[in-house]
């Protein structure tokens, strides 16, 4: 269920939401939730990373994490330059733990 959120933005930060809402053809409480969405995905992404980074989860817990496939968190860690030490067998074992492709 949807709730209602009260945010505090700079007049600045708001006349940028307004120009943006209206550059996408859409309200600003819309525009902030895709905004908002994106800004989480992002986040899921870098906590999944770093938590990769400092070898806490293995690389499909990390795309488990962050709500991606496995190929996008392999592409992701080519991307970032983050040393996985990830070989053939791990991915084949990833790949049976993760099921189908989604």
């Amino acid at each position: 269920m949807a709730q209602t959120v009260s945010v505090r933005l700079s007049e600045e930060s708001l006349r940028e939401v307004d120009r943006l809402a209206e550059r996408l053809k859409t309200g600003r409480s819309e525009a902030l939730r895709r905004f908002i969405e994106r800004g989480l995905r992002e986040a899921r992404i870098d906590d999944a990373l770093d938590r990769l980074r400092k070898e806490k989860v293995s690389v499909g817990r990390a795309a488990e994490m962050a709500g991606v496939t496995l190929y996008e968190m392999l592409e992701l860690i080519r991307r970032h330059h983050i040393p996985s030490g990830y070989s053939p067998e791990d991915l084949e074992k990833d790949l049976r733990v993760l099921g189908p492709r989604r």
